[in-house]
């Protein structure tokens, strides 16, 4: 049951993966994958939006799967952030950006879009901290994968706010950062021994 969970997370992780890459073939011609963010493929009133809005949607039940399996592994402050993490990628489809080529959107909802979308990423940073802590000191490919994803989440975050050139193509790396982590702890994740693996605090 344990391996089929894994499939399930894996396979719900892959279907996101797909959407959110064939999303900006469904919206306007004016949409840069390097300047504008899978949330504008998303955004209000964007024909095609349902596409990066699925993709969101998928994520979501992915890792609120993952944190329901994990039992010992992750803890309660892994479990709960990265709960909250699906959370708010649900709610992402739910809550939309502004769109980038139009002047006619709704303040609240964007608002409310960029609250949800930094929690998801405050939530994906605290929840690897806590998974790496109930993990140990012992070094490994685990522990850089661990280092590479809160290094790329704060860094990723950073060049999206400041660089808005550059936001399409570090969203876009942000995300296949957080798809590969949860894959390697689904993987992970299905072993038998895998609660033993991890320290008890």
């Amino acid at each position: 049951m344990n391996r089929v969970s894994a499939a399930v997370v894996l396979g719900l992780l892959a279907a996101s993966a797909t959407l959110v890459a064939f999303a900006p073939l469904v919206v306007q011609d004016s949409y840069d994958v390097v300047r504008h963010s899978v949330a504008h493929a998303a955004g209000q009133g964007v024909p095609g939006a349902w596409v990066a809005r699925s993709g969101f949607v998928l994520v979501g039940l992915a890792v609120l799967l993952e944190a329901a399996r994990s039992a010992q592994a992750w803890g309660a402050w892994g479990r709960g952030a990265h709960g909250v993490y699906g959370l708010g990628m649900i709610c992402l489809a739910v809550v939309s950006h502004r769109p980038w080529y139009s002047s006619r959107w709704d303040p609240v909802e964007d608002s409310l879009h960029t609250v949800a979308a930094t929690t998801v990423v405050a939530a994906f940073v605290v929840g690897v901290l806590a998974v790496a802590i109930r993990r140990g000191p012992r070094p490994g490919p685990i522990r850089v994968a661990d280092v590479v994803a809160v290094g790329a989440a704060v860094l990723l975050t950073a060049v999206a706010l400041t660089m808005p050139a550059l936001e399409g193509a570090a969203q876009r790396l942000l995300f296949a950062v957080g798809y590969a982590w949860y894959g390697i702890e689904a993987v992970r994740l299905a072993a038998p021994d895998a609660p033993g693996k991890y320290r008890e605090i």
